[in-house]
């Protein structure tokens, strides 16, 4: 019997602000495949659009000799209805694992909002391969395969940090090819813990709906074995950064909110690893600095807290000191994770991972 396998799949949100994503009507992916399979299908994401995005072509190739056109209801040329996500038709290939698949992708549609976002190229390669400039995607957020045995699923479910894949992507690609273990990248920058985007930034609507909220959807949808969850920051960065400043919680709110979170895994025997919040003193965001001692003092009663769960990992403690990022793990705006430090972030969850039996 043939089991249905998510072998990659990339959060996607709204990139209203964004008007030049496919600008010149073509674009080129390149995303690891850690399984061989005769048979494949691509999550094609329309979610965000009030157009139909046009489908000229789209192929696939693990080689540039073996070309393979991906359909929807047999047509080669299709459109993905404003606001769905469907999938192609099953596509008859001969993949071999731990390769990279190309995905060339033609359409007339310039403005596209519905997209994914990477930093990192361990794991999603665009045409654009500038070490730590964003890159947006359109078109394909998930891929599935046809395989002979279940494979436990890992979901990396936060904000900016994860979603950029600094630290996600390269952990990702080691539980995938040394491992065997699946992945799905549900992070969303900019996103906050209890409240959806609301703030005077460009990017608003991209922060996407509370984590609170959308965390359903991805147990729903992916079914993961594992979820490691980074949220949190965001919620004491925004306030007062563009975000109204009575939207600052309190740190009870932010802890009762992560063991909501815990309790919704447990239902379905999912084991949830909470990492503590990492710091961000010296940040500025639009001109305004983004962390003081008020929202600190929130951050570490907050960790305090979350220290006492049985599956933490204790990061803020690895990447932070005296309320601030190490500079070795300092992307240079006091918040995110340089590509150095995010590959020592990477090792140091997968040793915890191990040491605590969890994979």
């Amino acid at each position: 019997m043939m089991i249905v396998t998510t072998t990659w799949k990339h959060n996607f949100t709204n990139y209203a602000n964004l008007e030049n994503i496919n600008e010149s009507g073509k674009q080129h992916l390149e995303i690891m495949q850690p399984l061989s399979t005769k048979k494949i299908c691509l999550e094609l994401n329309n979610l965000y659009d009030e157009l139909p995005l046009q489908i000229t072509s789209i192929v696939i190739y693990s080689d540039s000799k073996t070309k393979y056109s991906v359909t929807l209801d047999g047509k080669k040329q299709f459109s993905i209805e404003p606001h769905l996500v469907e999938y192609s038709d099953w596509i008859d290939v001969d993949l071999p694992a731990n390769n990279f698949l190309s995905i060339d992708i033609i359409s007339p549609n310039k403005t596209i909002h519905s997209a994914g976002l990477t930093i990192s190229n361990d794991l999603v390669k665009t045409k654009d391969q500038t070490a730590g400039v964003s890159k947006y995607f359109f078109g394909v957020s998930g891929i599935q395969v046809q395989t002979q045995k279940v494979q436990k699923r890992i979901a990396f479910f936060g904000d900016s940090l994860t979603n950029q894949g600094n630290f996600s992507a390269p952990l990702a690609l080691e539980l995938e090819i040394k491992f065997h273990i699946m992945t799905a990248n549900y992070g969303i920058s900019g996103n906050r813990l209890l409240h959806p985007g609301h703030s005077t930034s460009q990017w608003s609507t991209s922060f996407g709906e509370a984590g609170l909220t959308r965390f359903d959807h991805m147990l729903i949808d992916y079914r993961p074995n594992l979820v490691i969850f980074m949220e949190g920051v965001n919620d004491l960065l925004h306030p007062g950064t563009g975000a109204p400043e009575n939207e600052l919680p309190t740190a009870s709110a932010i802890i009762k909110a992560i063991h909501l979170l815990k309790q919704k895994c447990k239902q379905f025997n999912i084991t949830f690893v909470p990492m503590t919040i990492t710091p961000a003193l010296g940040n500025i965001n639009g001109n305004v600095q983004g962390f003081n001692d008020q929202k600190e003092t929130i951050r570490l009663e907050v960790n305090q807290e979350l220290m006492k769960m049985p599956h933490i990992i204790d990061l803020a403690n690895l990447v932070g000191e005296n309320g601030r990022l190490k500079k070795e793990f300092d992307s240079g705006d006091h918040v995110h994770f340089s590509s150095n430090g995010g590959q020592k972030v990477s090792e140091y969850i997968k040793e915890q991972l191990i040491r605590k039996r969890m994979i």
